[in-house]
């Protein structure tokens, strides 16, 4: 992919957008197995997806064109990510860490209007193994490409474009955070190995 605009929607529609700026260096794309990334999906209504595509890369590259109303924030647990979704469709659209100067965002592939312009998957992680064990395969990449473009984003100041914090650094919308009744419900609707 090359410096390019990326669409994303979610499943009615009604919010679209666009990430900006995608080039290789500008992403990771990473599939994850862990139950927080599977649970905000059926937290939602929806069915586990077993794994979730996810594009990495930096808040300031999301621009929201539509259907901004509709967006709107969860918290799995008090000390959990803010997961974005949107309200017209109840889908999964994003995750981004609590504070604005960490600048990174995953998006949700399924929600791209062409994932597979992203190409190859070069992280994975909590890959289910046996013995009730995990594992991760390129971890160490992910994390590297993660904290350089946090550096960049905060060398240059670009840290504060983002649609998912005002001004104050607090999130655009008050997030709703789970109670334990309803984090274990969205726990129950996963498919255990």
């Amino acid at each position: 992919m090359t410096d390019d605009v990326l669409g994303f929607a979610c499943t009615c529609g009604q919010l679209r957008g666009e990430i900006t700026d995608i080039s290789p260096s500008a992403y990771t794309n990473i599939v994850c197995h862990c139950e927080d990334c599977r649970s905000a999906y059926t937290h939602l209504g929806l069915a586990d997806p077993e794994k979730v595509g996810i594009l990495q890369t930096t808040q300031d590259r999301i621009h929201i064109t539509q259907g901004g109303e509709f967006l709107r924030v969860f918290r799995l647990s008090a000390k959990g990510a803010l997961r974005w979704f949107a309200t017209c469709c109840d889908t999964p659209l994003f995750y981004t860490p609590l504070k604005p100067r960490m600048v990174h965002v995953g998006i949700n592939t399924d929600r791209l209007d062409t994932p597979d312009a992203v190409g190859a998957v070069m992280a994975e992680g909590f890959i289910p193994a046996p013995g009730g064990k995990q594992r991760h395969k390129g971890l160490g990449r992910m994390a590297g490409r993660m904290v350089t473009r946090m550096a960049a984003k905060n060398l240059s100041g670009e840290w504060r474009n983002t649609p998912f914090f005002d001004d104050t650094n607090a999130p655009t919308v008050p997030p709703q955070v789970l109670t334990r009744e309803e984090r274990a419900a969205a726990l129950m609707g996963l498919n255990r190995a």
